[in-house]
């Protein structure tokens, strides 16, 4: 079983700035430009956390194994157990990714109410 290393640039920094731009841009990949569905956005938003989540357990998996802990062996010898200790490591990133997608979703649905009311003013009575 891996155990968690103390918090450091590489192991911690590193991993919580990678994921923050990920959350950051990934939504924007994921909507339509142009959408006027609030839907459509939450279906970005929610498949943004969902691959934030997972690229944050790929992320500290390889950066341990970069220094040196036994990472691609525990795979081996216990892969639920290590896939969930990295997943943890991911999930406790999202304290700090977390309030970075939620911005990014209201940004993106005040988007969304600010093309509807164009529309609306746009419309022939």
């Amino acid at each position: 079983m891996i155990a968690a290393e103390p918090i450091g640039w590489w192991n911690t920094g590193l991993p919580l700035v990678v994921l923050g731009v990920l959350a950051l841009v990934l939504p924007h990949l994921l909507v339509a430009r142009g959408t006027r569905s609030h839907r459509v956005v939450l279906v970005g938003v929610v498949i943004s956390a969902g691959l934030v989540l997972v690229a944050g357990e790929v992320v500290f998996a390889v950066i341990y194994g970069a220094s040196g802990v036994g990472v691609w062996e525990a795979f081996r010898q216990a892969p639920l157990a290590t896939g969930g200790f990295f997943l943890r490591l991911s999930g406790f990133a999202a304290l700090v990714w977390g309030p970075l997608l939620v911005l990014v979703w209201l940004g993106l649905a005040q988007g969304v109410e600010k093309r509807k009311g164009e529309d609306e003013v746009r419309m022939p009575e």
